[in-house]
């Protein structure tokens, strides 16, 4: 974590269910073992999914839970497992057919006022689903975390990135490599891709992945990538990768090769 730190990256994603469960618990053991990280860490972390497992002997069915209950509960759990009196930004992990927007605003509303959560945000949310949940929660909105990539460039296209950036909703990219899919894949599509990758790292003397993270943090929305990998070398290019400047024909040409197909 310390080496995290001396690089800039300061904020840990998490949810409740990550790990069946553990993983927020793990992390709280990190935390204890040297408490002088608590205070320069930001914690990020997830509610609203409500998996299959042991831990959870009653649930029969995968479901989402966006309860006032459902929430709270979850957040003394995890503040528990942290040893912290706080979280940074909680996040609903995916859009709740079964939502009640004034049930989120009751539970948002009491942690906020509680000290326990500083800011709210979103996950996997369209813009129709932000928009429902934004007119009745005090607090701004101000993240969404969600897929975007050269593997999954839909956002950019089908009016995502558009309307957070009308809004002042930061995205939040999850899997920017697209669970390495762009680099392992054999599938033509993300073939082209990495070659188009190679050819415009080679023009930047970098790594190919180091431009498919440019790709995203170069874009004007001020996209922040999620890096999910354990090492320390791919955290590592995508700090780098925040001075990289591509130009606008770089930037189009992957994400033709990326989406098979020029622009109209």
């Amino acid at each position: 974590m310390n080496k995290l730190l001396d690089l800039g990256v300061d904020t840990v994603d998490l949810a409740d269910i990550y790990g069946d469960y553990e993983a927020t618990r793990i992390f709280g053991e990190v935390l204890q073992a040297d408490p002088t990280l608590s205070n320069r860490i930001k914690v990020v972390t997830k509610t609203g999914i409500v998996l299959l497992s042991e831990k959870q002997q009653q649930v029969y069915v995968k479901h989402y839970d966006t309860s006032a209950e459902h929430i709270i509960a979850s957040v003394e759990q995890s503040l528990l497992d942290l040893g912290r009196d706080h979280i940074d930004l909680l996040l609903i992990h995916r859009p709740d057919p079964f939502t009640d927007p004034l049930e989120v605003a009751q539970a948002f509303d009491q942690l906020h006022k509680e000290g326990k959560v500083l800011s709210f945000g979103v996950s996997n949310f369209m813009p129709y689903n932000h928009s429902l949940l934004s007119k009745y929660v005090k607090q701004p909105l101000s993240v969404n975390q969600i897929e975007i990539s050269l593997v999954h460039p839909e956002p950019f296209l089908d009016w995502q990135i558009p309307y957070m950036m009308e809004n002042d909703i930061i995205p939040m990219a999850w899997s920017p490599l697209g669970g390495g899919k762009l680099f392992a894949s054999d599938e033509p599509s993300m073939v082209n891709v990495r070659k188009a990758l190679e050819q415009i790292a080679q023009n930047h003397g970098v790594t190919a992945e180091h431009i498919a993270y440019s790709w995203l943090l170069n874009h004007p929305a001020n996209i922040v990538v999620i890096a999910g990998s354990s090492k320390y070398d791919r955290v590592k290019s995508a700090v780098e990768a925040k001075d990289i400047v591509l130009d606008r024909q770089e930037w189009f040409y992957l994400l033709e090769q990326a989406t098979g197909e020029p622009v109209p």
